[in-house]
């Protein structure tokens, strides 16, 4: 495989006061219409989205920001899911219409709190494995809740620090994949190198605790506040896709998605782990034109690359339609 390279960017200041980097992929044919923006989860960046971005760069414009602390970006003051929101709405308000906004994890999360509140801004939310409050968690979400803990996250993180760094990546893909061994060697090279670039940033471990905390916070809201009630005011069509081994976000959790977002759609990816976009690009590509011509009676263009679906061992072609239950594989 040719070697990978993250899209290039700039840094830009937000109207908050804050800077973040973003990385843009414009269509090379130059007539795409379509507008894409991305927000990764904890502890990733805009190079998460690199493979989908490959897979969607002759049918749009995408962009994809570091937010403030993570990846290219510098840190910002406070790392909490409500400075995160607040972040998001402030990029979004740069376009001059609404952007189908794609969010992974912690990112779903803020992106459910900035489509909520301003509906105005997203033609499309689509979430995959999105971060909400949940009280039966994986056994990774159980793991990484310790390092929520005073003093004990600092000493936990200080001693993973000090494991070598092909392990370290051995550990990340064995919690983000569901079978990390099936992924490109370039694949798992190009994110170990992003990943390990921004940990060796001096502020990245005070981030990564800060931002933790904060979604720990989310799940002591009141009823009227929480990430959930947003979920439930969504007026902007939804597409939740969620992975049969996601050791973060549990699978469990779409039966909630299901009663919570009337214009949703779900899709169940077997033999998936939490970074869907990633362990299959191609599948989720296909899955988003899909929606975004279903929720939106606009064909966003299907190149030659990425025309041919190609989804996964027990992968169904087929999406549910909008407002209806049904899963893309038998469960």
């Amino acid at each position: 495989m040719e070697r990978i390279e993250g899209w290039p960017g700039e840094l830009i200041t937000l109207a908050t006061g804050r800077r973040v980097f973003v990385r843009h992929a414009a269509p090379s044919s130059g007539t795409a219409t379509t507008r894409i923006v991305y927000i990764h989860g904890l502890g990733g960046s805009a190079t998460n989205w690199t493979a989908l971005m490959r897979e969607l760069r002759d049918d749009a414009e995408q962009w994809a920001p570091d937010l403030p602390g993570f990846g290219e970006s510098p840190r910002g003051g406070r790392h909490t899911v409500d400075e995160y929101v607040a972040d998001v709405i402030a990029f979004l308000e740069r376009f001059d219409e609404p952007v189908h906004l794609v969010a992974n994890s912690l990112g779903g999360m803020i992106c459910v709190y900035a489509a909520a509140r301003r509906p105005d801004l997203a033609r499309t939310l689509t979430l995959v494995s999105p971060a909400m409050p949940q009280y039966r968690l994986p056994w990774a979400a159980r793991a990484t809740a310790f390092l929520a803990l005073p003093w004990l996250g600092e000493r936990i993180l200080t001693r993973v620090n000090g494991v070598p760094q092909d392990k370290q990546a051995e550990q990340l893909a064995s919690v983000m994949f569901a079978d990390w061994s099936a992924i490109p060697v370039a694949e798992l090279e190009f994110a170990a190198e992003q990943r390990f670039r921004w940990t060796s940033q001096p502020h990245s471990q005070t981030v990564l605790l800060a931002a933790l905390r904060s979604i720990v916070v989310q799940y002591l809201r009141p009823r009227r506040r929480s990430a959930w009630r947003a979920a439930g005011h969504l007026l902007r069509p939804t597409l939740v896709i969620m992975g049969s081994k996601d050791s973060l976000v549990g699978p469990w959790a779409r039966a909630r998605w299901r009663r919570t977002v009337r214009r949703a759609r779900l899709v169940f990816m077997p033999n998936t782990g939490h970074v869907a976009m990633m362990e299959h690009p191609r599948a989720v590509a296909d899955l988003m034109r899909d929606f975004f011509r279903d929720a939106t009676g606009v064909s966003i263009m299907r190149t030659n690359l990425s025309s041919r679906r190609t989804v996964g061992p027990g992968m169904t072609t087929d999406v549910a339609p909008l407002a209806k239950e049904r899963t893309n594989a038998t469960n």
